[in-house]
């Protein structure tokens, strides 16, 4: 297996596994499965574990039959709706000479590490530019070689869920499969789809999928942006379905079938009659009725994506425009309908032109875009793999040694990054010394109770004791004629 890899891709539709080859003509896919999964996947992220451990494991199954190797390692095709980026900088003072590869790794490394907020991990760490003492703005790949004692290193970082990521590794390792490094999905397509040219000039990438809608930003050859829509084709079919009280499956089959993004050609009487199954009465559906539907959430995914676009900051700084891929792209008229919202240059794509002519046929599909992406891009860094530095499979908690900077001096953090800790540290003593004041609040809340209790039992006691009444002196009269009168009133007899 050594000259092969292989790459697995959990989707919202479907489960797909690639084997590829490195050959002359370039990277050459020679296996190729996709199992549709159904309720498993929500947006890219695991709900049924067990559903997408059963399609894995048949599609394993099918392609170790085929290939007579056993699969061991994998690399995994990740993406989320929780996906977001940040803008990070790394500061280190260096003893001199010219800055080595292993250094420029050494701080990318370090960025993986980088502070989040809980339940989140770096997924990636994209170099933007490196500021060398006085020379401002480097390209990340000038800076080997260059001398410098002062380099502050800038980086895009993309953030997801800890709890997603582990949820597919756990279903990978299930079907007994390692995970040995991960490439997200928005990546992979761009590195499938992307031509020379728009990878130099500047473009954005559409991939509309079945739960979510990736957008990733290229100028340079550098990823600038990488952002998630979390609806896509899914729903656009959802709302077939319910405009048209049909199934789910056969609202997908007439989207694709039928489906038109501009009201072109369509009379208001042409009706798609679809027959009832059993006793199911015949529905009639109107074809510029579902036209009206289709535009209606095409144009949403499309102005959202030119949203994410202009928050870039990228916005005038793409001229090659917008390249969409994706089940979704099959869509008659998607390309008008999306130069007509955003303005831009637009074209479709696949994976042709990235990969041998002579791989599967079922590779050049636009849905299998993101996985083949993850093939080319992992035998384009083969060296992480051999030494095991796949970014998603790094620790994601914060080092506060420097270890790996051989006693550099670092300062990691910007001034801004800075003035947040330092907020948050005082947020957190003020609510430690809340605590402490609660907490000593309540002890003197108890100590009371007890005392006024211990009060109670006392008074309680008192109460038992019998009172005596108190000695009466005798009067003067009593004293005078006390015996006299005791005497006059004896009934004894006497």
């Amino acid at each position: 297996m050594n000259d092969y890899l292989v790459a697995v891709e959990l989707c919202t539709s479907k489960v797909a596994m690639a084997v590829a080859e490195m050959g002359t003509g370039g990277v050459k896919v020679i296996h190729h499965k996709v199992v549709p999964v159904s309720k498993g996947m929500s947006r890219g992220d695991v709900q049924s574990t067990q559903r997408i451990i059963e399609a894995l494991g048949r599609c394993k199954r099918e392609i170790e039959s085929e290939f007579g190797e056993t699969i061991t390692d994998v690399i995994l095709c990740s993406g989320s709706q929780s996906l977001r980026t940040v803008d990070y900088t790394l500061r280190a003072k260096r003893g001199g000479g010219y800055i080595s590869a292993d250094e420029l790794a050494s701080w990318r490394s370090q960025a993986f590490h980088a502070d989040t907020v809980a339940g989140e991990i770096v997924l990636e760490a994209i170099p933007q530019s490196y500021d060398i003492d006085d020379s401002i703005g480097n390209p990340p790949d000038q800076v080997e070689g260059m001398p410098g004692r002062l380099v502050e290193a800038k980086y895009r970082l993309v953030l997801g869920k800890a709890s997603a990521d582990r949820n597919k590794r756990d279903v990978v390792e299930k079907c007994g499969m390692n995970v040995v490094r991960t490439v997200l999905s928005p990546i992979g397509s761009a590195v499938a789809t992307l031509n020379e040219n728009e990878l130099e000039n500047g473009v954005a990438l559409l991939d509309i999928g079945a739960g979510t809608t990736d957008v990733v930003v290229v100028k340079d050859r550098i990823v600038r942006s990488v952002g998630v829509i979390p609806f896509a084709g899914n729903t656009i079919t959802s709302d077939i379905r319910y405009h048209t009280c049909l199934t789910t499956d056969v609202a997908e089959i007439i989207k694709m079938k039928y489906g038109n993004c501009i009201d072109e050609g369509f009379t208001e009487n042409k009706k798609l009659v679809i027959q009832g199954v059993g006793a199911g009465e015949t529905k009639d559906v109107p074809l510029d009725f579902l036209q009206q539907i289709i535009e209606a959430r095409v144009s949403e995914i499309l102005e959202a994506a030119y949203y994410l676009i202009e928050k870039s900051g990228y916005i005038n700084k793409i001229p090659t425009g917008l390249v969409i891929t994706g089940g979704t792209a099959y869509l008659e008229h998607i390309k008008e309908l999306a130069r007509a919202i955003t303005g831009m240059r637009v074209r479709l794509a696949n994976a042709q032109g990235n990969i041998s002519e002579s791989s599967k046929r079922s590779c050049f599909d636009t849905t299998a875009c993101s996985l083949i992406g993850a093939l080319i891009d992992s035998f384009n860094n083969e060296s992480e793999i051999a030494a095991g530095q796949g970014y998603s499979i790094r620790a994601a908690a914060p080092i506060r040694d420097n270890e790996i900077f051989d006693g550099q001096d670092i300062t990691k953090l910007s001034r801004r990054e800075k003035a947040r800790l330092e907020k948050e540290r005082k947020r957190q003593l003020k609510m430690e010394e809340a605590a402490k004041k609660a907490a000593e609040k309540e002890a003197a809340r108890k100590a009371k109770q007890a005392a006024e209790l211990e009060d109670e039992e006392e008074e309680d006691e008192e109460e038992e004791e019998p009172e005596l009444e108190p000695k009466r002196e005798p009067s003067k009269l009593e004293k005078t004629f006390g015996g006299f009168i005791k005497d006059l009133f004896d009934t004894s007899g006497n």
